[in-house]
């Protein structure tokens, strides 16, 4: 420890170093505890600036609470901010503020701005007397101040100002205790317009301070995860999975959607609670990397940067992007969906070129309403319905002369990579016949149905509701083209 306590003792004659002593040495034993017990102690707590002064080549604070790496905390309200820093000049002519750099501004696409206080310097003056403080740390101010036991009987008491400063990366800070606060970039090569560079975050004490790092990183991946939680849910309960389910990805659905929910919940919190320290948050951001590593290539945890609590953006726009590229590992069922519709005498729906690729597969739905699946395999069987798929050049001729049409196989339950509902009932499109030629070579397919069941055949053009009779009763029956890619 560099300052010792003062040993004070009954009778001592008190001099005004005796009280700076102990001022000392508690601060440094604050500042030394909170290094101890935290080393990222230091950093931007909040911060508001003025967009439009920046529009006009200035930067102006409006707020500003933070503590600096000795200990020294600021906190600059409304009548406090510091001088505006002039940036025009430096970005126009390359001229260093200061004449002993080596290099000006020309050659130097960044400014960044720190917040600076005159370091305590014995020996020398550190209280500027007269009000214009140059190196001195503090400058003397005086305010009447009450008696806050009795009120009344206002005194003059003489206090020390902290001078605070914005400085430029182009200054000399020697001397200066200095806190980085933001990062200026010319707009483009031959311009002067500065703009805020959104790739720099200072260090911070708490996430939610810096909206490029609270909103734009962390709730983002926030917002990710609750993305992929919602189609994986969704995907488990309308497909039946669990943990004991034979198809091919089940299990990893299942597994993603567990680490999901435990990352989900905790950022939940962590995402929106105000003050939270950049380094817990890294930390669980980083958990979630392990969490999800199973998933990757090589299936374990990648090297991680170390926290940086001084260049923040670099560590944790690289753990979003490990995380939204694990995530994605698990892709979601991929189909295409199209519903025939009414068109002449029966329905028609619209195809795309890229289907009849062999690295895809078809599927005809049937919606069956209010029919269980055996009353409507039952309405579609040949005697009841006679429906019958072909290309819409053949589909007339095959229905008039009970011609064999596109063959369909039905299937007993739904393809992995369709909806899975009570309401649905899927047949497999086979490749396999003269019906399928043509439908490739037309690229049309339609469907003929016997009309005296339908009771709506008159009001059935391009609308894909077909009301039937079954028994007593009428039924509502929608059909749909399922193309679904096949990946090998």
């Amino acid at each position: 420890m560099r300052n010792m306590p003062v040993h004070w003792s009954e009778g001592m004659f008190l001099r005004p170093q005796h009280f700076q002593a102990a001022d000392r040495y508690w601060q440094e034993q604050m500042t030394t505890s909170q290094n101890w017990d935290h080393p990222y102690h230091y950093g931007i707590r909040a911060i508001e600036f003025s967009r439009e002064a920046l529009e006009n080549h200035q930067f102006e604070i409006h707020l500003l609470h933070a503590r600096l790496k000795d200990g020294t905390l600021i906190s600059l309200e409304a009548g406090q901010e510091p001088d505006r820093v002039e940036l025009k000049d430096s970005l126009l002519r390359g001229e260093p503020v200061k004449v002993d750099l080596e290099a000006g501004f020309a050659d130097q696409k960044m400014i960044r701005l720190y917040l600076g206080v005159p370091k305590l310097r014995l020996g020398s003056p550190n209280v500027a007397l007269n009000g214009d403080a140059r190196h001195e740390r503090f400058s003397e101010t005086e305010r009447e101040v009450q008696d806050e036991s009795q009120g009344g009987n206002d005194q003059l008491i003489n206090f020390k100002d902290l001078q605070v400063r914005i400085l430029l990366s182009t200054e000399d800070t020697t001397g200066y205790e200095i806190l980085p606060i933001a990062q200026i970039e010319r707009a483009s090569e031959g311009e002067s317009v500065p703009r805020l560079d959104v790739k720099y975050i200072p260090p911070m004490l708490a996430a939610d301070a810096w909206p490029p790092l609270g909103r734009d990183i962390v709730r983002a991946i926030y917002d990710i995860i609750g993305k992929k939680i919602e189609v994986l849910s969704q995907q488990v309960i309308n497909r039946g999975m669990t943990l004991y389910s034979q198809e091919p990805g089940d299990f990893d659905r299942i597994l993603m959607l567990t680490q999901l929910n435990q990352a989900y919940s905790v950022l939940s919190v962590l995402a929106f609670a105000p003050g939270v320290h950049p380094f817990w948050v890294y930390e669980e951001l980083c958990r979630i990397v392990g969490q999800l590593s199973i998933f990757g290539d090589e299936r374990r945890t990648p090297d991680l940067p170390r926290y940086d609590h001084d260049d923040l953006a670099s560590v944790f726009l690289l753990v979003k992007a490990l995380i939204e590229k694990l995530i994605g590992s698990v892709q979601d069922y991929e189909f295409e969906q199209r519903y025939f519709v009414g068109v002449g005498l029966g329905m028609q729906v619209k195809l795309e070129s890229k289907w009849f690729n062999s690295d895809w597969e078809w599927y005809v739905g049937v919606h069956s309403g209010e029919l269980s699946e055996q009353e409507c395999r039952q309405l579609l069987s040949p005697g009841h319905l006679d429906w019958k798929l072909g290309s819409s050049r053949q589909v007339e001729i095959l229905f008039a002369h009970r011609a064999e049409g596109l063959m369909l196989m039905p299937l007993d339950h739904a393809p992995r990579a369709l909806p899975r509902s009570a309401d649905w009932i899927y047949f497999k499109v086979s490749r396999g016949n003269a019906v399928w030629n043509d439908v490739q070579e037309t690229e049309t397919l339609a469907m003929r149905l016997r009309d005296s069941l339908i009771t709506n055949r008159n009001d059935l053009q391009g609308k894909r509701n077909m009301k039937v009779v079954f028994g007593n009763r009428e039924a509502v029956l929608q059909f749909a083209l399922f193309a679904v890619p096949v990946r090998r």
